[in-house]
């Protein structure tokens, strides 16, 4: 008989209840400070100035394609995991471990409880605390709305894109290949077809490098000491998240990898295209067959 296991934990529930308890608290930082206080930056007549661009008109498409792959990823994904047939005893006997490239094998021998229970809190930690912080900072709590959807932007678009491919691949998880460490119910749950790529990883890389851009971006001028250590910061918390779920047999280093990749992409991409008046960066729309459609092109 095989037993699905059914995961618990749905991070969009946290982000939208992170967003909301987030909100209520707004009244409480009621606090200014002076425009040029700012101990993040090398000039003393440092003035604040919003590097972002941000309205309906803008961000429409934003939202909506954010919205759209969300919906999407989260439904294939549910759909899949219950209607996917479970591997059957002569499939999951004829798993070989050897199959598997040398560079990932390593991940099929592990198995740690702890290691993914620590990566579990530390996506929750980033989809609560990171947004928070913008709230500490005298500029970024000025415009804690524009943020909070960028965030939103940012996040919706990396959890719709993992999902849709998690659900296109059907990668086999290196739990499926231990029969060490896992029981066969354990090994033919509901997740042992979604191994790639790795979404604890990629969302905490997407809200972290989203933080530590936004933080830059406010702070043009700011020490080299700070920008080191923020973009560090941002850095150690996707890597870590993506060790441990190697670690606890969830992953193989290539899912994290990749990961790491769209989720850092996503992060930093979402503030760059807001950024006021970016020559680097082109919205346009056009129509195709009748369709309007809306694009953009980067310069590097």
């Amino acid at each position: 008989m095989h037993s699905t296991q059914k995961s618990l934990f749905n991070p969009m529930k946290y982000f939208f209840v992170a967003a909301f308890l987030l909100g209520s608290l707004l009244p409480s930082f009621a606090q200014k400070k002076s425009s040029n206080d700012c101990k993040m930056c090398e000039r003393e007549d440092h003035v604040h100035e919003s590097p972002y661009e941000i309205s309906f008109k803008k961000d429409w498409a934003f939202v909506l394609t954010g919205t759209a792959l969300a919906a999407t990823g989260h439904f294939v994904f549910v759909h899949d995991k219950e209607n996917i047939t479970p591997f059957t005893n002569l499939e999951i006997d004829a798993l070989d471990r050897n199959d598997v490239n040398a560079f990932d094998r390593v991940a099929t021998y592990n198995k740690s409880e702890s290691a993914k229970n620590t990566s579990d809190a530390l996506l929750i930690g980033s989809v609560v605390v990171l947004p928070s912080l913008f709230f500490l900072h005298h500029h970024t709590r000025k415009e804690i709305g524009g943020l909070f959807l960028m965030t939103y932007e940012a996040f919706s678009i990396n959890y719709g894109l993992t999902n849709i491919v998690k659900s296109a691949v059907n990668r086999t998880r290196p739990y499926a290949y231990n029969p060490e460490n896992y029981s066969y119910e354990e090994r033919t749950d509901g997740e042992s077809r979604f191994s790639y790529f790795s979404g604890h990883t990629s969302a905490t890389a997407s809200l972290s490098f989203l933080w530590a851009k936004v933080m830059t971006d406010y702070h043009p001028h700011m020490a080299k000491g700070y920008k080191i250590g923020i973009w560090s910061f941002a850095a150690l918390i996707p890597a870590t998240t993506g060790y441990l779920r190697v670690k606890s047999g969830k992953h193989y280093p290539t899912d994290v990898l990749t990961g790491y990749a769209v989720g850092a992409v996503t992060g930093w991409l979402i503030p760059e295209m807001h950024k006021i008046k970016n020559p680097n960066v082109n919205i346009f729309t056009s129509e195709l067959f009748d369709v309007k459609t809306i694009g953009f092109s980067l310069k590097f």
